[in-house]
């Protein structure tokens, strides 16, 4: 649930009446413009609109073949010797950062091999951080080339529309599923429509989400979307089936169809008119993770489950957890209750996450390589691009990490390429604070990973 916008700044006070505006507006004038100076001398500006300065385009790490929605750029550098008592001196320095608290969980490592440093012990809450497992467990189910579909049926004059819970399905998609349905139903002109989203199975809501994230950071996760069944701006759909099916009606009319009535849920029948694939999988996981999607990542999730034979919310984390060990990664400690992080159940011990990325990582694991490539890129892609301002600007372009945000909790884990070229794989997970304090926190974050980018951690 990362914010995808510029930072949103408090509202100013309201008003308390126009009859003292003519005494205060000089005083006021006055005023702003002092703290406009100030706010520019300490670059308040330039953090509020995001990366002005330009900024060299980060290097693909030594992982598997970067995909085309990775940004370019060439490793001058061979990797080196990890420098052991360069890198405890930088954790010392992070876990001495008051602002990320008490509850501080780190971990530094390189590509292959455990932890070289690290700091507190047990499980702590994710967040959206819990989507880098969901990746890899979907992309080892199916491979990233998979492609999930949308279809049409015909039984009797009724068209149903069959979700094959493709993640990526749009609206333009959806009208040429429509155009494509038109055309092979030759001269029938008037149908009634239904659709099948059974391929999932219930509750489309996890019963550990708080009320509040329902419509402004998730719907209901089914087997039918469209336009991810919603935004964090437009509000997400509770029934997005229903949405979808209402879209497709529309676009029935809009190509001939005379459509009666209105659409009802019904199961998959007939012959097959139309099919519509959606994008490959590997092109859904780098969205989901680079701007940190809920409803994409629990689709996600749901076809783990799907591949297992229980596309539920427990069937799904229970597969989840069945492939990561099924990858040799040490699931012990670990407790899911969703694929997006939203669940503030979830618990992940730092260890896990740093086996779960140098897994993705492995030159002999290509398949999970969106899982690595899909990653945010440090002020310049995905829900990192507002991020790295101030004293961790020289770590745009050197991070790849999954950001993680509930209140009170904020994790940033991924990969940090240090002063002499080398990836290390960092994991940073704080709770505990203050809602106030989240942007202290998120910056202290960001100076951590920096501190391991700026490093000559290697030989």
């Amino acid at each position: 649930m990362e914010p995808q916008s510029a930072p949103k700044w408090p509202s100013e006070e309201p008003e308390e009446g126009r009859g003292k505006l003519v005494v205060v507006l000089p005083l006021v004038l006055a005023l702003l413009v002092g703290v406009a100076a100030a706010a520019y001398a300490l670059g308040w500006v330039r953090y509020a609109r995001g990366n002005v300065a330009p900024t060299p385009p980060p290097a693909p790490l030594s992982i598997a073949a970067v995909s085309p929605a990775a940004v370019a750029g060439e490793q001058t550098r061979a990797p080196g010797k990890p420098d052991q008592a360069a890198l405890e001196q930088v954790m010392r320095e992070v876990v001495g950062d008051k602002r990320l608290g008490k509850h501080l969980k780190a971990a530094i490592a390189p590509l292959e091999g455990a932890p070289l440093v690290s700091h507190g012990t047990g499980a702590a809450t994710p967040a959206s951080v819990t989507k880098v497992l969901t990746s890899v467990a979907v992309l080892e189910a199916y491979g990233p080339e998979r492609r999930f579909e949308t279809s049409t049926t015909l039984q009797g004059s009724t068209v149903t529309l069959v979700g094959g819970g493709d993640a990526s399905l749009s609206s333009s998609d959806l009208d040429d599923l429509a155009a494509e349905t038109a055309r092979e139903l030759g001269t029938t002109k008037s149908v009634t429509l239904a659709f099948d989203d059974t391929l999932f199975g219930g509750p489309t809501l996890s019963p550990t989400w708080r009320r509040t994230y329902l419509g402004e950071e998730v719907g209901g996760i089914t087997a039918l979307l469209v336009d991810h069944g919603g935004s964090q701006s437009s509000g997400y759909s509770r029934d997005p089936s229903m949405q979808a099916a209402e879209q497709f009606k529309k676009a029935l009319v809009k190509h001939g169809i005379k459509v009666n009535g209105k659409p009802a849920r019904g199961t998959k029948a007939g012959t097959q008119l139309a099919v519509r694939q959606g994008d490959t999988l590997r092109e859904i996981v780098e969205y989901t993770l680079q701007y940190s999607d809920n409803q994409l990542a629990e689709v996600l999730a749901r076809q783990v489950g799907l591949a297992a034979g229980a596309p539920t919310f427990d069937g799904s984390t229970a597969a989840i957890t069945a492939t990561l060990k099924e990858l040799g990664i040490d699931t012990t400690g670990l407790v899911l209750r969703d694929g997006s992080g939203l669940s503030r159940q979830n618990l992940i011990p730092p260890t896990l996450l740093v086996s779960t990325l140098q897994t993705a990582a492995s030159r002999n694991r290509p398949e999970l390589a969106p899982a690595m490539t899909g990653l945010p890129v440090a002020g310049w892609v995905g829900s990192l691009s507002w991020r790295f301002n101030f004293d961790a600007e020289p770590g745009r372009g050197r991070v790849r990490a999954k950001t993680g945000t509930l209140t009170g909790v904020s994790g940033l884990s991924g990969i940090a390429v240090d002063a002499r070229g080398t990836p290390f794989v960092v994991v940073l997970m704080a709770d505990g604070f203050k809602p106030a304090q989240t942007l202290d926190v998120r910056d202290a974050l960001d100076d951590a990973m920096t501190a391991v980018a700026t490093c000559r951690c290697s030989a």
